[in-house]
Protein backbone atom coordinates (compact mmCIF):
# COMPACT_ATOMS: atom_id res chain seq x y z
CA UNK A 1 0.00 0.00 0.00
CA UNK A 2 2.79 2.38 0.93
CA UNK A 3 4.59 1.69 -2.35
CA UNK A 4 1.54 2.55 -4.36
CA UNK A 5 1.17 5.93 -2.59
CA UNK A 6 4.76 6.85 -3.36
CA UNK A 7 4.34 5.86 -6.99
CA UNK A 8 1.39 8.23 -7.39
CA UNK A 9 2.92 11.23 -5.58
CA UNK A 10 6.35 11.20 -7.32
CA UNK A 11 5.16 12.60 -10.71
CA UNK A 12 3.33 15.39 -8.93
CA UNK A 13 6.48 16.39 -7.09
CA UNK A 14 8.56 16.41 -10.30
CA UNK A 15 6.00 18.59 -12.10
CA UNK A 16 5.92 21.04 -9.22
CA UNK A 17 9.72 21.26 -9.25
CA UNK A 18 9.83 21.97 -12.98
CA UNK A 19 7.27 24.71 -12.63
CA UNK A 20 9.27 26.24 -9.81
CA UNK A 21 12.50 26.22 -11.88
CA UNK A 22 10.74 27.83 -14.89
CA UNK A 23 9.34 30.54 -12.66
CA UNK A 24 12.74 31.29 -11.18
CA UNK A 25 14.39 31.47 -14.64
CA UNK A 26 11.64 33.64 -16.08
CA UNK A 27 11.70 36.06 -13.20
CA UNK A 28 15.44 36.46 -13.27
CA UNK A 29 15.95 36.91 -17.08
CA UNK A 30 17.74 40.09 -18.35
CA UNK A 31 15.83 42.57 -20.51
CA UNK A 32 17.44 43.56 -23.92
CA UNK A 33 16.74 47.17 -24.70
CA UNK A 34 16.56 48.02 -28.52
CA UNK A 35 19.17 50.50 -29.81
CA UNK A 36 18.96 52.98 -32.73
CA UNK A 37 20.55 51.68 -36.05
CA UNK A 38 23.54 53.83 -37.31
CA UNK A 39 24.39 54.23 -41.11
CA UNK A 40 27.70 52.67 -42.09
CA UNK A 41 29.69 54.62 -44.77
CA UNK A 42 31.30 52.93 -47.83
CA UNK A 43 35.06 53.07 -47.90
CA UNK A 44 36.10 54.53 -51.26
CA UNK A 45 39.02 56.12 -53.09
CA UNK A 46 38.70 59.38 -54.99
CA UNK A 47 40.51 61.62 -57.45
CA UNK A 48 40.45 65.39 -57.64
CA UNK A 49 39.17 66.87 -60.89
CA UNK A 50 41.66 68.88 -62.93
CA UNK A 51 40.32 70.53 -66.08
CA UNK A 52 43.10 71.00 -68.63
CA UNK A 53 44.22 70.41 -72.21
CA UNK A 54 45.46 66.84 -72.52
CA UNK A 55 47.65 65.41 -75.27
CA UNK A 56 48.04 61.71 -74.52
CA UNK A 57 50.45 59.33 -76.20
CA UNK A 58 49.47 56.54 -78.53
CA UNK A 59 51.27 53.36 -77.58
CA UNK A 60 51.66 51.18 -80.64
CA UNK A 61 53.57 48.07 -81.61
CA UNK A 62 55.44 47.27 -84.78
CA UNK A 63 58.66 45.95 -86.24
CA UNK A 64 61.88 47.37 -87.64
CA UNK A 65 62.25 47.22 -91.42
CA UNK A 66 65.02 48.36 -93.74
CA UNK A 67 64.30 51.68 -95.41
CA UNK A 68 67.09 51.04 -97.91
CA UNK A 69 68.12 47.55 -98.88
CA UNK A 70 70.14 46.55 -101.94
CA UNK A 71 70.24 43.11 -103.49
CA UNK A 72 73.91 42.81 -104.46
CA UNK A 73 74.43 40.81 -107.66
CA UNK A 74 77.41 39.83 -109.77
CA UNK A 75 77.98 42.54 -112.36
CA UNK A 76 80.04 40.26 -114.61
CA UNK A 77 80.23 36.44 -114.76
CA UNK A 78 83.29 34.60 -113.55
CA UNK A 79 84.99 32.76 -110.71
CA UNK A 80 85.19 34.43 -107.30
CA UNK A 81 88.87 34.79 -106.37
CA UNK A 82 88.58 36.98 -103.24
CA UNK A 83 86.03 38.11 -100.67
CA UNK A 84 86.12 40.70 -97.89
CA UNK A 85 87.06 39.55 -94.39
CA UNK A 86 83.64 40.73 -93.19
CA UNK A 87 81.80 38.92 -96.00
CA UNK A 88 79.65 36.90 -93.58
CA UNK A 89 76.07 37.02 -92.35
CA UNK A 90 75.74 40.27 -90.39
CA UNK A 91 79.17 41.49 -91.46
CA UNK A 92 79.76 45.24 -91.53
CA UNK A 93 80.91 46.86 -94.77
CA UNK A 94 82.07 50.47 -95.27
CA UNK A 95 81.18 52.37 -98.43
CA UNK A 96 83.70 51.76 -101.23
CA UNK A 97 85.23 48.65 -99.70
CA UNK A 98 85.55 45.49 -101.79
CA UNK A 99 82.91 42.84 -101.17
CA UNK A 100 83.94 40.19 -103.70
CA UNK A 101 86.41 40.06 -106.60
CA UNK A 102 86.02 37.98 -109.78
CA UNK A 103 88.89 36.61 -111.88
CA UNK A 104 89.79 39.42 -114.32
CA UNK A 105 91.92 37.44 -116.83
CA UNK A 106 89.32 37.34 -119.64
CA UNK A 107 88.28 40.95 -119.09
CA UNK A 108 91.85 42.26 -119.02
CA UNK A 109 92.68 40.26 -122.16
CA UNK A 110 89.62 41.69 -123.91
CA UNK A 111 90.63 45.20 -122.87
CA UNK A 112 94.18 44.76 -124.16
CA UNK A 113 92.95 43.22 -127.43
CA UNK A 114 90.57 46.07 -128.13
CA UNK A 115 93.27 48.60 -127.22
CA UNK A 116 95.58 47.02 -129.84
CA UNK A 117 92.81 47.00 -132.45
CA UNK A 118 92.12 50.68 -131.84
CA UNK A 119 95.81 51.51 -132.24
CA UNK A 120 95.85 49.53 -135.48
CA UNK A 121 92.72 51.26 -136.74
CA UNK A 122 94.16 54.67 -135.92
CA UNK A 123 97.35 53.85 -137.81
CA UNK A 124 95.23 52.73 -140.77
CA UNK A 125 93.30 55.98 -140.60
CA UNK A 126 96.53 57.96 -140.63
CA UNK A 127 97.66 56.00 -143.71
CA UNK A 128 94.39 56.77 -145.52
CA UNK A 129 94.60 60.44 -144.63
CA UNK A 130 98.18 60.60 -145.93
CA UNK A 131 97.15 58.95 -149.19
CA UNK A 132 94.24 61.35 -149.53
CA UNK A 133 96.59 64.28 -149.05
CA UNK A 134 98.85 62.88 -151.82
CA UNK A 135 95.85 62.43 -154.13
CA UNK A 136 94.72 65.93 -153.38
CA UNK A 137 98.10 67.40 -154.34
CA UNK A 138 98.30 65.21 -157.48
CA UNK A 139 94.79 66.28 -158.50
CA UNK A 140 95.81 69.93 -158.32
CA UNK A 141 98.79 69.17 -160.60
CA UNK A 142 96.52 67.26 -163.02
CA UNK A 143 94.15 70.21 -163.34
CA UNK A 144 97.06 72.53 -163.89
CA UNK A 145 98.25 70.30 -166.79
CA UNK A 146 94.71 70.25 -168.17
CA UNK A 147 94.69 74.02 -168.11
CA UNK A 148 97.99 74.17 -169.97
CA UNK A 149 96.81 71.66 -172.59
CA UNK A 150 93.59 73.63 -173.15
CA UNK A 151 95.61 76.77 -173.91
CA UNK A 152 97.87 74.73 -176.18
CA UNK A 153 94.85 73.41 -178.15
CA UNK A 154 93.54 76.94 -178.56
CA UNK A 155 96.88 78.07 -179.96
CA UNK A 156 96.98 75.09 -182.35
CA UNK A 157 93.49 75.88 -183.58
CA UNK A 158 94.48 79.52 -184.19
CA UNK A 159 97.58 78.52 -186.10
CA UNK A 160 95.67 75.85 -188.05
CA UNK A 161 93.34 78.56 -189.35
CA UNK A 162 96.36 80.39 -190.77
CA UNK A 163 97.72 77.23 -192.29
CA UNK A 164 100.80 77.14 -190.06
CA UNK A 165 99.88 73.93 -188.14
CA UNK A 166 98.44 70.82 -189.71
CA UNK A 167 95.13 69.31 -188.68
CA UNK A 168 96.93 66.21 -187.49
CA UNK A 169 98.90 68.26 -185.00
CA UNK A 170 95.65 69.85 -183.74
CA UNK A 171 94.01 66.42 -183.34
CA UNK A 172 97.04 65.16 -181.40
CA UNK A 173 96.82 68.15 -179.01
CA UNK A 174 93.10 67.53 -178.50
CA UNK A 175 93.71 63.82 -177.80
CA UNK A 176 96.39 64.68 -175.23
CA UNK A 177 93.99 67.12 -173.54
CA UNK A 178 91.24 64.50 -173.40
CA UNK A 179 93.63 61.95 -171.90
CA UNK A 180 94.74 64.38 -169.22
CA UNK A 181 91.16 65.29 -168.38
CA UNK A 182 90.38 61.60 -167.96
CA UNK A 183 93.39 61.20 -165.67
CA UNK A 184 92.24 64.15 -163.55
CA UNK A 185 88.71 62.81 -163.30
CA UNK A 186 89.99 59.39 -162.19
CA UNK A 187 92.15 61.15 -159.60
CA UNK A 188 89.04 63.00 -158.43
CA UNK A 189 87.20 59.68 -158.02
CA UNK A 190 90.12 58.26 -156.05
CA UNK A 191 90.06 61.32 -153.80
CA UNK A 192 86.31 60.87 -153.13
CA UNK A 193 86.89 57.17 -152.38
CA UNK A 194 89.68 58.00 -149.93
CA UNK A 195 87.37 60.48 -148.19
CA UNK A 196 84.80 57.70 -147.81
CA UNK A 197 87.52 55.37 -146.51
CA UNK A 198 88.41 57.94 -143.86
CA UNK A 199 84.81 58.10 -142.66
CA UNK A 200 84.61 54.32 -142.68
CA UNK A 201 87.78 54.01 -140.66
CA UNK A 202 86.61 56.63 -138.20
CA UNK A 203 83.41 54.58 -137.73
CA UNK A 204 85.54 51.48 -137.11
CA UNK A 205 87.53 53.35 -134.48
CA UNK A 206 84.33 54.61 -132.85
CA UNK A 207 82.89 51.09 -132.76
CA UNK A 208 86.09 49.72 -131.26
CA UNK A 209 86.16 52.59 -128.74
CA UNK A 210 82.66 51.66 -127.57
CA UNK A 211 83.81 48.08 -127.14
CA UNK A 212 86.90 49.31 -125.27
CA UNK A 213 84.78 51.38 -122.88
CA UNK A 214 82.57 48.36 -122.30
CA UNK A 215 85.63 46.19 -121.67
CA UNK A 216 87.03 48.82 -119.30
CA UNK A 217 83.75 48.94 -117.38
CA UNK A 218 83.65 45.13 -117.17
CA UNK A 219 87.23 45.15 -115.94
CA UNK A 220 86.26 47.60 -113.20
CA UNK A 221 83.19 45.54 -112.30
CA UNK A 222 85.17 42.46 -111.38
CA UNK A 223 85.44 44.16 -107.97
CA UNK A 224 82.02 44.49 -106.36
CA UNK A 225 82.19 47.36 -103.83
CA UNK A 226 79.75 48.58 -101.19
CA UNK A 227 77.55 51.46 -102.42
CA UNK A 228 77.01 52.62 -98.81
CA UNK A 229 77.83 51.66 -95.22
CA UNK A 230 75.79 48.66 -94.15
CA UNK A 231 75.65 45.11 -92.90
CA UNK A 232 75.27 41.97 -94.98
CA UNK A 233 72.46 39.43 -95.06
CA UNK A 234 71.69 36.34 -97.18
CA UNK A 235 75.35 35.80 -98.10
CA UNK A 236 75.47 33.37 -101.07
CA UNK A 237 78.97 33.49 -102.57
CA UNK A 238 82.42 32.35 -101.53
CA UNK A 239 85.88 31.95 -103.06
CA UNK A 240 85.87 29.37 -105.86
CA UNK A 241 82.21 29.72 -106.75
CA UNK A 242 81.48 30.62 -110.36
CA UNK A 243 78.87 33.31 -110.68
CA UNK A 244 76.75 34.05 -113.69
CA UNK A 245 75.77 37.56 -114.66
CA UNK A 246 73.15 38.88 -112.25
CA UNK A 247 73.58 36.00 -109.76
CA UNK A 248 72.77 37.03 -106.19
CA UNK A 249 75.76 37.67 -103.91
CA UNK A 250 74.20 39.10 -100.72
CA UNK A 251 71.90 41.80 -99.43
CA UNK A 252 73.24 45.06 -98.04
CA UNK A 253 71.10 46.88 -95.47
CA UNK A 254 71.64 50.55 -94.65
CA UNK A 255 71.64 50.94 -90.83
CA UNK A 256 71.13 54.68 -91.19
CA UNK A 257 67.75 54.14 -92.88
CA UNK A 258 65.97 51.86 -90.42
CA UNK A 259 62.23 52.38 -90.04
CA UNK A 260 59.53 51.23 -87.65
CA UNK A 261 56.47 49.84 -89.42
CA UNK A 262 53.19 49.80 -87.50
CA UNK A 263 49.45 50.01 -88.06
CA UNK A 264 46.99 52.70 -87.01
CA UNK A 265 43.31 51.92 -86.72
CA UNK A 266 40.92 54.03 -88.74
CA UNK A 267 39.89 55.85 -85.57
CA UNK A 268 43.49 56.62 -84.56
CA UNK A 269 44.40 57.66 -88.09
CA UNK A 270 41.43 60.00 -88.26
CA UNK A 271 42.31 61.62 -84.93
CA UNK A 272 45.87 62.31 -86.01
CA UNK A 273 44.77 63.70 -89.37
CA UNK A 274 42.44 66.12 -87.60
CA UNK A 275 45.52 68.10 -86.57
CA UNK A 276 47.31 68.03 -89.90
CA UNK A 277 49.51 65.72 -91.93
CA UNK A 278 51.27 62.79 -90.29
CA UNK A 279 54.67 63.31 -91.91
CA UNK A 280 57.16 64.95 -89.57
CA UNK A 281 55.39 64.13 -86.29
CA UNK A 282 57.82 63.05 -83.56
CA UNK A 283 57.91 59.45 -82.39
CA UNK A 284 59.82 57.43 -79.81
CA UNK A 285 60.83 53.88 -80.60
CA UNK A 286 61.75 51.44 -77.81
CA UNK A 287 63.39 48.08 -78.35
CA UNK A 288 63.22 45.96 -75.22
CA UNK A 289 65.93 43.29 -75.02
CA UNK A 290 65.52 41.34 -71.81
CA UNK A 291 65.80 43.85 -69.00
CA UNK A 292 67.50 46.43 -71.15
CA UNK A 293 65.71 48.87 -73.38
CA UNK A 294 67.15 50.80 -76.33
CA UNK A 295 65.37 54.05 -77.13
CA UNK A 296 65.53 55.94 -80.42
CA UNK A 297 64.00 59.21 -81.50
CA UNK A 298 62.30 59.34 -84.85
CA UNK A 299 59.56 60.93 -86.89
CA UNK A 300 56.65 59.74 -88.95
CA UNK A 301 57.81 59.58 -92.55
CA UNK A 302 54.97 58.28 -94.71
CA UNK A 303 51.94 56.00 -94.88
CA UNK A 304 51.84 52.71 -96.73
CA UNK A 305 50.80 52.35 -100.34
CA UNK A 306 47.70 50.31 -99.47
CA UNK A 307 45.08 50.10 -96.72
CA UNK A 308 44.70 46.69 -95.09
CA UNK A 309 41.23 45.65 -96.23
CA UNK A 310 40.97 42.85 -93.65
CA UNK A 311 41.55 45.05 -90.59
CA UNK A 312 40.85 48.47 -92.06
CA UNK A 313 44.11 49.73 -90.56
CA UNK A 314 46.56 52.14 -92.14
CA UNK A 315 50.22 51.13 -92.30
CA UNK A 316 52.62 53.88 -91.22
CA UNK A 317 56.43 54.12 -91.33
CA UNK A 318 58.50 56.06 -88.78
CA UNK A 319 62.12 56.78 -89.64
CA UNK A 320 64.63 56.38 -86.81
CA UNK A 321 67.31 58.97 -86.05
CA UNK A 322 70.84 58.27 -84.92
CA UNK A 323 71.17 54.70 -86.18
CA UNK A 324 74.42 53.48 -87.71
CA UNK A 325 76.73 50.47 -87.84
CA UNK A 326 77.55 50.83 -84.15
CA UNK A 327 73.96 50.28 -83.01
CA UNK A 328 72.70 46.71 -82.38
CA UNK A 329 69.23 47.32 -83.82
CA UNK A 330 68.38 45.15 -86.83
CA UNK A 331 65.36 44.65 -89.13
CA UNK A 332 62.78 42.29 -87.69
CA UNK A 333 63.06 43.56 -84.11
CA UNK A 334 59.72 43.98 -82.31
CA UNK A 335 59.44 47.53 -80.97
CA UNK A 336 57.08 49.86 -79.14
CA UNK A 337 56.26 53.15 -80.83
CA UNK A 338 55.00 56.14 -78.85
CA UNK A 339 53.34 58.90 -80.88
CA UNK A 340 51.66 62.06 -79.48
CA UNK A 341 47.90 61.82 -79.98
CA UNK A 342 45.62 64.74 -80.79
CA UNK A 343 45.11 67.44 -78.15
CA UNK A 344 41.84 67.32 -76.21
CA UNK A 345 40.72 70.73 -74.95
CA UNK A 346 39.31 71.30 -71.42
CA UNK A 347 38.89 67.69 -70.28
CA UNK A 348 39.30 65.81 -67.00
CA UNK A 349 41.43 62.67 -66.96
CA UNK A 350 40.14 59.96 -64.63
CA UNK A 351 40.72 56.23 -64.10
CA UNK A 352 38.26 54.13 -66.06
CA UNK A 353 36.79 52.80 -62.79
CA UNK A 354 35.26 56.25 -62.14
CA UNK A 355 32.87 55.91 -65.09
CA UNK A 356 29.52 54.13 -64.77
CA UNK A 357 27.30 53.19 -67.72
CA UNK A 358 29.52 55.17 -70.07
CA UNK A 359 28.12 58.58 -69.02
CA UNK A 360 27.95 58.83 -65.22
CA UNK A 361 30.35 59.65 -62.37
CA UNK A 362 29.73 60.23 -58.65
CA UNK A 363 31.08 63.29 -56.86
CA UNK A 364 31.54 63.44 -53.08
CA UNK A 365 29.62 66.32 -51.43
CA UNK A 366 29.50 66.46 -47.61
CA UNK A 367 30.32 62.75 -47.42
CA UNK A 368 27.43 61.92 -49.74
CA UNK A 369 27.43 60.88 -53.38
CA UNK A 370 26.07 63.18 -56.08
CA UNK A 371 25.42 61.85 -59.57
CA UNK A 372 26.93 63.79 -62.47
CA UNK A 373 26.31 63.22 -66.19
CA UNK A 374 29.47 63.44 -68.31
CA UNK A 375 30.56 62.99 -71.91
CA UNK A 376 33.15 60.32 -72.66
CA UNK A 377 35.63 62.02 -74.97
CA UNK A 378 38.28 59.31 -75.32
CA UNK A 379 39.87 56.29 -73.67
CA UNK A 380 43.60 56.42 -73.03
CA UNK A 381 45.05 53.14 -71.78
CA UNK A 382 43.25 52.59 -68.43
CA UNK A 383 42.04 56.18 -68.18
CA UNK A 384 39.11 58.09 -69.65
CA UNK A 385 38.86 61.72 -70.74
CA UNK A 386 35.62 63.34 -69.59
CA UNK A 387 33.90 66.62 -70.37
CA UNK A 388 30.81 68.28 -68.89
CA UNK A 389 29.23 67.88 -65.42
CA UNK A 390 32.52 68.32 -63.58
CA UNK A 391 34.18 71.34 -62.04
CA UNK A 392 37.73 72.04 -61.03
CA UNK A 393 38.33 70.73 -57.51
CA UNK A 394 35.52 68.13 -57.46
CA UNK A 395 36.37 64.79 -55.89
CA UNK A 396 35.20 61.83 -57.96
CA UNK A 397 34.79 58.31 -56.59
CA UNK A 398 37.07 55.86 -58.43
CA UNK A 399 36.11 52.73 -56.45
CA UNK A 400 33.72 50.33 -58.15
CA UNK A 401 30.89 48.73 -56.11
CA UNK A 402 27.49 47.49 -57.20
CA UNK A 403 25.40 49.38 -54.59
CA UNK A 404 26.65 52.82 -55.61
CA UNK A 405 23.99 55.47 -55.98
CA UNK A 406 23.10 59.09 -55.23
CA UNK A 407 22.91 60.02 -51.54
CA UNK A 408 25.00 57.16 -50.24
CA UNK A 409 27.39 57.98 -47.43
CA UNK A 410 31.05 57.37 -48.17
CA UNK A 411 34.33 57.67 -46.37
CA UNK A 412 37.53 58.36 -48.28
CA UNK A 413 40.29 56.04 -47.27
Amino acid sequence: MRWQVQKAVLPIILLAAAIAVFYVLWSTQSTVEPTDRTEQPWLVSSNEVRIADVQPDLRLYGEIVAGREVDLRALVPGEVVAVADSFVEGGKIVQGNMIIEIDDFEYRAKFDELSAQINEARARLQEIKTRKTTFDLALKRDWEIVDLLQRDVKRMQALSGKGTVSDKRVDAARMELTQQQKTAEMRQSDLVAETAHIKQQEAVIKRLSVGLRRAKRDLQRVRLTAPFDGFLADVQAQVGKRLGANDSVAKLIDPGRLEARFTLTDHQYGRLLSEGALAGRPAKITWQVGRRGFQFNGRLDRIGARVDSSSGGVQVFARLDGTDLTKPLRPGAFVTITVPDRTYRAVARMPESALYNGDTVYVIKDERLVKRDVELVARIDNDVLLRGGLKMGDWVVITKFAEIGPGQKVEVR
